[in-house]
């Protein structure tokens, strides 16, 4: 092959790699957007709407949407609700962590607020144990 086609074949591929969408980069941009559309007091049913429940399909993966959802204990003793929405990503290592996550805390099926800063003045922290 010509050293000219060589360089054309390497401008091509690396153009077609910008093309390339991984799976949960959609639902990620999505729910970021989707986010920035949410006010206080919402009712939970509405946040679900918006944000959608269509997962992200991958050719071998599934990303839920939620990602996940827990009912934690609040530091005033109160149940609160918390969805989790995949919308960062952080390292490239096909698995989601928690800070790749946005959580969305419901109180008594009304949106109250969301992010980590939000939810840890509300829900006293996980503790971590060490060996």
């Amino acid at each position: 092959m010509k050293p000219h086609y060589l360089l054309m074949t390497a401008i091509f591929l690396s153009g077609c790699s910008s093309l390339y969408l991984e799976p949960g980069e959609l639902l990620r941009t999505q729910n970021a957007a989707n986010i920035n559309k949410l006010s206080a007091g919402m009712n939970q049913a509405t946040v679900v709407e918006l944000m959608g429940q269509d997962p992200a399909k991958g050719l071998f993966y599934w990303i839920d949407n939620p990602y996940r959802s827990e009912t934690l204990t609040g530091k005033d003793g109160k149940s609160y609700e918390v969805l989790y929405y995949y919308t960062d990503l952080k390292r490239r290592d096909d698995k989601i962590t928690d800070d790749e996550l946005t959580p969305l805390v419901f109180d008594n099926g009304k949106l109250i607020g969301w992010g980590y800063p939000f939810l840890n003045r509300k829900v006293p922290p996980k503790p971590v144990y060490m060996r």
